[in-house]
């Protein structure tokens, strides 16, 4: 039970630090954002117009937006390679579930993930920036 409050305060202490870091490359981390956004647009649309249980359009879901998983894909392996943990991690994430939401074999519940992995990057983009003496 020690080591397990030992290790809780280590994360919270290295999570709270990787927060106040600003991006090295602020341009790739919001180029990736914006990624994100229209990924999660495109996905949003797709499981509007596309019932993923229904074979048939589920072969037109596929034939039509048959590039958007290699894209999510890209995506969630660049982000795996940012060297600030707290990006790695949030972007990986949201890019992971990206390439749920564009799915068409899913049910789009991936989707609703995108948005608050957008807003912790944002708060720690803030916090980075405030943390380096900026704004």
């Amino acid at each position: 039970m020690k080591t397990s409050w030992v290790v809780i305060t280590l994360l919270l202490t290295v999570t709270g630090l990787a927060k106040a870091v600003p991006p090295q490359n602020p341009e790739q981390v919001n180029t990736m954002i914006e990624e994100l956004k229209s990924l999660h647009q495109q996905g949003v649309e797709l499981h509007r117009d596309y019932d993923s249980e229904d074979p048939a359009q589920r072969k037109a879901c596929q034939a039509e937006h048959a590039g958007l998983g290699a894209q999510a894909t890209e995506l969630r392996n660049r982000a795996a390679k940012l060297p600030e943990l707290a990006y790695r991690v949030n972007l990986t994430m949201a890019a992971n579930d990206a390439v749920g939401c564009v799915s068409c074999t899913s049910d789009g519940s991936d989707c609703d993930a995108i948005p608050a992995a957008l807003k912790r990057v944002d708060r720690q983009m803030k916090a980075g920036t405030e943390a380096a003496g900026g704004d």
